[in-house]
């Protein structure tokens, strides 16, 4: 591999660019659908995500309930249902036979990763100023400065999307998983859920498409 040039400018703009470059990173990946699972896209959804934090779960609760709603689906975040923690699978069971739900998302945040990012070393010129042992005067040299590359760490956030059928076969018919270097705040897991998971099912046939606004 031909290395990346490594001149004073182009390098300082590499050490910091790279990890701005890595911190936008967020993909979806290891996506899976049952596909003898036929469905014309699901009416009724319980939302239920697996966090300990309650403000963390409402938000990524309202967060797909108003998303899915976009698609025509009803959509019940399962704080609505089960306040003070996340239901059991015994709890999803009853809430579904009782209310009919015909699919139930879940998600879940997996255990950390790491990503490394690694910065070119180069070469800069600076300058030294020094005094003559015989005049005393002083006069400026300039000399080749090596700066080592480095690796950077960066954290990689893991997010695990479930989707279950109901009915007389309950099972899973769908799966994705998430990562970011961002920081996960409320603007990312609204544009976490909008940009990337809900079109996914969406494509997957899992949710209808969004109905056509009205001019």
């Amino acid at each position: 591999m031909r290395p990346l040039s490594r001149s004073p400018i182009c390098a300082l703009l590499l050490a910091f660019v790279a990890p701005l470059l890595a911190g936008c990173a967020s993909s979806m990946s290891n996506m899976w659908r049952d596909d003898t699972f036929q469905t014309s896209g699901m009416k009724t959804v319980l939302v239920v995500v697996l966090r300990p934090d309650p403000t963390r779960r409402r938000i990524w609760e309202d967060n797909f309930a108003a998303g899915i709603a976009e698609h025509g689906v009803k959509a019940t975040p399962s704080y609505r249902l089960f306040p003070d923690a996340p239901p059991d699978t015994q709890q999803v069971i009853e809430a579904v036979k009782r209310d009919g739900y015909d699919g139930v998302l879940t998600n879940m945040r997996l255990p950390d990763g790491e990503e490394k990012t690694f910065i070119h070393g180069y070469t800069r010129r600076e300058s030294i100023t020094k005094r003559s042992p015989f005049t005393g005067a002083y006069y400026t040299v300039w000399q080749d400065v090596h700066v080592p590359g480095r690796t950077e760490s960066t954290t990689v956030a893991n997010f695990k999307t479930d989707l279950w059928t109901t009915g007389d076969d309950p099972r899973l018919v769908w799966s994705g998983s998430t990562r970011t270097t961002n920081r996960v705040d409320a603007a990312f897991i609204h544009n976490k859920v909008e940009k990337l998971i809900l079109p996914e099912l969406t494509k997957a046939g899992i949710l209808p498409p969004k109905p056509k606004s009205k001019s």
